[in-house]
């Protein structure tokens, strides 16, 4: 499934001053209007990759990608999250002096992931702007920065920075934290994280890739296109083998430790000198190279990844979280007039470092979960001396299940209470609260108990504030216990103010805290905005709407008048949209569902409608706002396509049952599908003789699940989805080319069908519970015409898995058509001519087969 939260913009932007009426309008859905939504209108449509509120200073800058149109370059990476065509603006707080700070358009160039130096004189980004001979679109990523005063951004080194691949599995995942901060700074939240960070108004902190290497956000896909390349040139000549070796024993992957690494440099850009503080280990496939700053900026604790944990060694019931699969070491970067780097020896407890969790006020310590072995499904509580590089475990039973690694959410089970003591809750919450002193290793329960406490975090001061069900409270360390925490009347704020987050009804209301108390101001905003910065002044956010895109500016005084930095999408607002609606239904076992409809602009309720089952296995609609009914969706995904062709579109509620035993995902599809089917006949929507299915990766596998057992659908067309798991389950990844050493652990199937489909075991184990689960296996059973497309570069499942399925489909005179596109990824959306030819393709299908099918009946 692709990761929510996608974001689209368009270059053609206008200022504008919005009020609360032109906001109202634009998020409404409009009444019908001129025409249908074509492909065109969602390759011209983008949203903001995130914003940066200048410190001392007026300006914002923000990141907005270009509309996918001819000239730039593609196939770095899905399109709609292509940073390689993004831009960079500048604009007051008061939507005033909106300027384009880079043009990256003729030169095919990318400028993202701004951030304001703390004196708020410079700003660094990301390009793969071309110079000095380099090709159109660059090769490279590099690191620039502009100065106030001067015209554009220049190029700091000619270095490539190592970046975190957008979407799916990354490669090269970073966690740069800033001096005191919990999470990492982020070029695209939930996406790429930066790889540098501010150590002051002039020195950046920098990650490099090894000299001649290609930065990965340029490199993943283009990689495979250069070694397939290569090869040939290889072939022709016959004296080089192109042999590509994978060992499944521990001496093969020591031959690949040491090729994968990262330098960290400080640039001085007042003398424009640069620092080399050293080399660690940056194994690329998972696991997140952790760069944790001190909160006096002095030091940095450094996680970095070495390599992948051999499967066999793994646990069964090892989260899907692949953090847990990699072997890490831990360092320590000192920041001071002598920079150094050493490596802390990891007693045997803590073999297997997980994640850092953060700085104790004072610089002091620096708190950490750790293994003591590969197959642990545990971690306990260490912390590192900062004075000595001493690994203690001061609770040495108090162990952590979260499956999440500590920079992806902020911890709530372990957190600093003071300069020497930490608030921890174990695994299980058996015991409560304790505080725990980590230099005696000392255990006091927690005095009391608090109703509905969530949302615990560190404050800048040091203090661990959070809500219960009735007030905000804070914990009393002198006390032991939680007590209300009053809001401050004091208008003063400064940069160390939290921004904290309450949801109700969908809406998110925000408010600063300070270390006094939170503040009396709150603005509220609805579950289809998204932050993308703060500061005392206000919030920046973002809003998608029928009429077009909107970036404001909320200020905490005066949160009834957003000011509009910019509008964009606005071809949006020539197009019929059709009506959403949530309808209740119940599944075969007789539980309440609901499922997400989207009706045609023009619907009429006296006629019945030839209709599209989006399906994803397990998944369930959320509500009118759900993910799936984004009129902003990308590509394909954009269901107004179908809608705007006279469909209807219904995404039902597909629960998977969940327990002790291993899952049995197949079976369980057609309860949640075929009687929201049959409600949507019985309300008059729906003819019944003219419905049809699809769906992306596991939805793809369902598609073919729900034909092998039901004869239900006219049509089905299964996208970028596997068919036989037993072979998925080791597949490589067809991109894992070039990557010596480690290209079998390029792909994650394995632990996502133990573990993220429940079920605990390998094929060879109980090759049975494969067998039943495989769609391949019931392909006697399939008599729905069926349309298979997938990409030539699918990390989930190789070209092999349709290809099977057709084949056999094929064998048996059934109708059935495959859409090979090659250089395509997971998501078939690297190239916009693939996207055009794969949406025409499935309205083809579908018009073929419920259409002219239902006009000839």
């Amino acid at each position: 499934m692709r990761r929510r939260r996608l974001r689209y913009s368009q270059r053609a932007i206008t200022q504008s001053c919005l009020g609360l009426a032109s906001l109202a309008a634009l998020l409404a859905a409009p009444a019908v209007s001129a025409r249908p939504l074509t492909i065109d209108d969602v390759l011209a449509t983008a949203t903001v990759d995130r914003a940066d509120i200048a410190p001392d200073a007026e300006d914002i800058a923000i990141a907005l990608p270009r509309p996918a149109a001819p000239g730039e370059v593609y196939g770095r990476n899905s399109y709609e999250i292509d940073s390689s065509r993004t831009d960079i603006w500048l604009v007051k707080r008061d939507g005033s002096q909106l300027r384009q700070l880079t043009d990256g358009k003729g030169t095919a160039a990318g400028f993202w992931c701004p951030y304001w130096s703390p004196d708020g004189r410079r700003l660094a980004m990301l390009s793969t702007a071309p110079e000095q001979g380099e090709p159109r679109g660059g090769d490279n990523v590099r690191l620039y920065v502009w100065e106030r005063g001067t015209e554009v951004p220049r190029r700091v080194s000619d270095r490539a920075l190592m970046t975190q691949v957008r979407y799916g599995s990354p490669l090269n995942e970073l966690d740069l934290r800033a001096a005191g901060a919990s999470l990492p700074n982020t070029c695209r939240e939930n996406d790429e994280n930066a790889p540098f960070l501010w150590l002051g108004p002039d020195r950046l902190l920098a990650v490099l890739m090894p000299p001649r290497q290609r930065s990965a956000m340029v490199d993943r896909f283009a990689k495979f296109h250069r070694e397939t390349s290569q090869a040939g040139a290889q072939m022709r000549a016959g004296e080089v083998a192109t042999v590509s070796r994978s060992d499944s024993s521990t001496a093969a992957a020591e031959l690949a430790e040491g090729r994968y690494a990262a330098e960290l440099v400080i640039f001085n850009l007042a003398d424009g000198s640069t620092t080399k503080l050293g080399e660690v280990p940056a194994f690329p496939m998972f696991g997140a190279l952790t760069i944790a700053l001190s909160p006096d900026a002095r030091r940095a604790a450094i996680l970095a990844p070495v390599r992948a944990i051999a499967p066999h060694r793994r646990s069964a019931d090892m989260p899907n979280v692949m953090a847990w699969a990699v072997e890490n070491a831990l360092f320590m970067l000192g920041l001071g007039e002598r920079p150094g780097l050493q490596r802390v020896e990891t007693p045997s407890g803590a073999q297997y470092p997980l994640d850092i969790i953060g700085w104790s006020p004072g610089s002091e310590y620096v708190s950490l979960r750790a293994r003591a072995a590969a197959e642990a499904t545990l971690a306990s509580l260490w912390t590192l001396a900062a004075s000595d590089l001493a690994l203690t475990a001061p609770a040495p039973g108090l162990t952590f299940d979260d499956a999440v690694p500590a920079h992806w959410r902020e911890t709530s089970y372990a957190l600093w209470a003071d300069r020497t003591r930490i608030l921890a809750r174990d695994a299980k919450a058996v015991s409560g609260w304790r505080l725990i002193d980590v230099r005696t290793g000392r255990m006091e329960e927690v005095k009391g108990s608090v109703e509905g406490l969530a949302g615990l975090r560190t404050s800048a001061k040091g203090q661990i504030i959070g809500r219960s069900k009735a007030r905000p409270v804070r914990f009393d360390p002198a006390a032991r216990r939680f007590v209300p925490w009053q809001g401050s009347s004091a208008t003063s704020c400064s940069s160390a103010a939290r921004l904290v987050t309450e949801r109700k009804d969908g809406n998110a209301t925000y408010s600063l805290w300070n270390s006094d108390g939170p503040r009396p101001a709150s603005i509220t905003l609805p579950p289809s905005a998204r932050l993308l910065d703060h500061d005392c002044s206000g919030i920046v956010w973002a809003e998608n709407g029928f009429e077009g895109s909107a970036v404001n500016f909320t200020p905490w005084d005066n949160p009834a008048l957003p000011r509009a930095l910019m509008r964009h999408n606005q071809h949006l607002a020539d197009i019929a949209w059709g009506e959403r609606r949530m309808i209740d239904y119940r599944h075969a076992d007789g539980t309440a569902l609901k499922m997400a409809v989207l009706f045609p602009a023009d619907y009429d309720p006296a006629r019945r409608y030839p209709t599209l089952m989006w399906v994803y296995g397990g998944y369930s609609p959320s509500g009118m706002d759900d993910y799936f009914l984004d009129p902003h969706m990308p590509g394909l995904y954009n269901l107004q396509l179908y809608a705007s062709r006279g469909y209807v579109v219904a995404i039902p509620a597909m629960p998977i049952p969940r327990g002790e035993a291993p899952g049995e995902p197949l079976a369980a599809f057609p309860g949640g599908v075929l009687p929201a089917i049959d409600k949507l006949v019985e309300l008059g929507i729906t003819d019944n003789d003219r419905v049809g299915v699809f769906g992306q990766s596991f939805g793809g596998y369902t598609v073919s699940a729900l034909v092998a057992q039901t004869d239900r659908f006219r049509a089905g067309a299964a996208i970028a989805g596997a068919t036989d798991i037993a072979t998925n389950y080791g597949a490589f990844d067809p991109a894992a080319r070039g990557w010596p050493g480690i290209e079998q652990d390029m792909a994650a199937n394995g632990p996502i069908y133990e573990s993220g489909l429940s079920f605990r075991i390998d094929p060879a184990t109980d090759p049975a519970l494969y067998h039943r689960n495989s769609p391949l296996t019931f392909a006697d059973r399939i008599h729905t015409p069926l349309l298979l497309i997938h990409g030539e570069l699918d990390t989930r499942a190789p070209l092999s898995q349709p290809e099977a399925l057709y084949s056999l489909l094929r064998r048996k005179g059934r109708p059935a058509r495959l859409l090979r596109y090659w250089g395509e990824n997971h998501a078939l959306a690297n190239s916009p001519a693939n996207i055009r030819d794969i949406t025409r393709e499935l309205i083809d299908w579908f018009d073929l087969h419920l259409k002219d099918a239902g006009r000839s009946k």
